[in-house]
């Protein structure tokens, strides 16, 4: 989601209900992207890489619970 006008009210309450739902496992994938933005972390390409891989694994849990496709479907697929 980019910063541009919102067009689906929908869409940003469901977001926001799965983010309410989901509480414990979104508050861990923002936690990693603020450790990836510590001066330490970014000098660290492997820590880098492995904090990457970790949200990626909390995305790929999130969108299982929730039924939804592999982030790299086609669009339009499950």
């Amino acid at each position: 989601m980019d910063a541009g006008a919102i067009t689906d009210h929908g869409d940003l309450e469901m977001a926001l209900g799965n983010a309410r739902d989901h509480r414990d496992d979104m508050v861990l994938w923002l936690a990693l992207q603020v450790m990836m933005t510590d001066d330490v972390a970014l000098a660290d390409d492997a820590l880098q890489e492995r904090l990457i891989v970790l949200q990626d694994r909390i995305e790929d849990i999130m969108r299982d619970r929730l039924g939804l496709p592999d982030r790299d479907a086609p669009r339009g697929q499950p």
